[in-house]
């Protein structure tokens, strides 16, 4: 797509639907990914690579207009589309929903207006605790074969449930049950 002069998300997002861009370019905003309006500074575009560097080089202009690069048109598209599906008719304001959700955390939001997902720790120690409530409970009839541990074994293992997850998962284990 040719750089549209002083163009906004919006005008971008028109020009998505209409499919009048290169499946080479990229979608550049101005300013925070995080507050992202319609009316934000955009622009499509195609960067080169420095062969020395390995470094970006932006189009003519963009660096001057403060616009920086975040993700290809074709999910920037299939962003649109996604959030059309959610919404259940053509919403651009949806697509701006989905296309900042998507930048700040590339991930498909579950609905509109999804609330940020967890921190990666919060979502590793869910993980972690669903694992461990899994393995059931202990049998107290069978003792965990580790060395000094009194406790009973949990369902298929020679193990207590701290630690089968110790040993399976490789690190200690982080609850205090």
């Amino acid at each position: 797509m040719e750089d549209i002069e002083m163009a906004t998300l919006q005008d971008i997002i028109k020009h998505v639907r209409k499919m009048q861009f290169q499946h080479s370019d990229w979608l550049y905003i101005a300013g925070e990914s995080s507050e992202l309006t319609l009316a934000s500074e955009a622009a499509l575009g195609n960067p080169d690579i420095d062969e020395e560097t390995d470094e970006e080089i932006l189009p003519t202009g963009f660096a001057e207009r403060g616009l920086r690069s975040t993700i290809d048109v074709d999910t920037v598209s299939t962003c649109i589309d996604w959030a059309d599906r959610l919404s259940g008719t053509i919403d651009d304001t949806a697509a701006l929903d989905i296309i900042r959700y998507y930048i700040r955390f590339d991930a498909w939001p579950e609905t509109l207006n999804a609330p940020d997902p967890p921190p990666p720790e919060e979502s590793l120690r869910r993980s972690q605790r669903k694992y461990a409530d899994n393995l059931g409970p202990e049998n107290v009839m069978k003792e965990c074969r580790r060395e000094g541990c009194g406790r009973g074994t949990v369902a298929f293992s020679v193990f207590c449930r701290r630690h089968h997850f110790e040993n399976i998962k490789n690190c200690p284990y982080p609850f205090d049950d």
